[in-house]
């Protein structure tokens, strides 16, 4: 297994998010909030040092990109919907566009 190092997790935390500006973008200010969440839950998980505690760290960063995932989902099932409001459609309509 290759070794990752603090510094390479917490650069992907703080940059490989969203880039729109979350003073701005409704969605991108959920996303800064559930970043924040996150990189307190991985500095939790990553006091634990002790190289015997390794399945628990691995089991809590796991947890966690669980949790991102389904954040990411839902943001994105969000910002269809609003994007489909603005157009005066909802989902069930671009679902019967491509029955269609």
């Amino acid at each position: 297994m290759q070794t990752v190092s603090r510094s390479d997790i917490v650069y992907v935390i703080d940059h490989c998010w969203m880039v729109e500006d979350p003073l701005v973008d409704e969605y991108a200010y959920q996303f800064l909030r559930i970043q924040e969440r996150h990189r307190l839950q991985f500095e939790q998980a990553f006091q634990c040092t002790d190289e015997h505690q390794y399945e628990a760290v691995k089991r809590q960063l796991d947890e966690i990109r669980e949790e991102r995932d389904r954040a990411e989902e839902i943001l994105y099932w969000l910002f269809l919907d609003s994007e489909l409001r603005r157009q005066g459609k909802t989902v069930p309509d671009l679902w019967e566009e491509k029955v269609r």
